[in-house]
């Protein structure tokens, strides 16, 4: 590598590397909580998401659910 293109090298890496913490505005420490969470167990969070996402449905739209997936499984 020539000694131009390691200089533009450098100095692309470090204005990669200076990038400030992202933040989600006040719900920040839960977001932090739950991405550590996600990266250490994903699949317990995963499962127990899908299980309130399936359990909200049911909820909001009752037996008609049933009839929605017949639908979409038909569709696709």
């Amino acid at each position: 590598m020539t000694d131009a293109t390691y200089k533009k090298f450098v100095k692309r890496w470090e204005e990669v590397t200076d990038l400030p913490t992202q933040t989600f505005g006040p719900a920040t420490p839960y977001y932090k909580k739950f991405v550590a969470r996600l990266k250490v167990m994903p699949w317990g969070i995963l499962v127990l998401g899908s299980i309130v996402v399936v359990v909200g449905l049911y909820v909001l739209l009752g037996t008609a659910i049933t009839v929605i997936v017949s639908i979409l499984q038909k569709g696709f």
